[in-house]
């Protein structure tokens, strides 16, 4: 029993030594996965026009409670997004990856909505392009 246990210990170590930092997730990405807790303590409101640039955006303030998001990425594309645990899924086709100030972020992209995470947990940005706002978080007051 003692010899599965340690095999199994290190099968386990040896993955988690195999990820590494890259935040890469998904087929696209050489199959690589994503598991990632943020909390977001600030909040920002901004207009959001129709060439997708915010504008007259409202001083920093504290969110009370704070927004806690988990967002989880399998190693063939499908995704997991959950905001104060309301969750929603995704399809590899669904969402998209890209890049921004040197950081990696993923789009998700509803009928009138878009919510926007960086996968180092900096910024999270909720979209209503129906209504014309913008609600960025933060975990840090910039």
């Amino acid at each position: 029993m003692k010899g599965i246990l340690a095999l199994s210990l290190m099968v386990i170590a040896s993955a988690l030594v195999a990820c590494g930092m890259d935040w890469s997730a998904g087929p696209d990405n050489g199959g690589g996965s994503l598991n990632k807790r943020f909390h977001y303590y600030y909040g920002a409101d901004c207009r959001y026009d129709a060439f997708g640039q915010s504008y007259d955006c409202s001083d920093m303030y504290v969110l009370s409670p704070s927004v806690n998001v988990h967002l989880q990425i399998t190693r063939d594309g499908y995704a997991t997004l959950c905001v104060d645990d309301r969750c929603s899924y995704y399809d590899p086709g669904e969402y998209f990856e890209d890049y921004d100030h040197g950081a990696r972020y993923y789009d998700f992209s509803g009928d009138e909505t878009r919510m926007v995470i960086y996968a180092d947990g900096s910024e999270m940005i909720y979209i209503d392009t129906y209504e014309g706002y913008a609600y960025y978080y933060y975990y840090d007051y910039y």
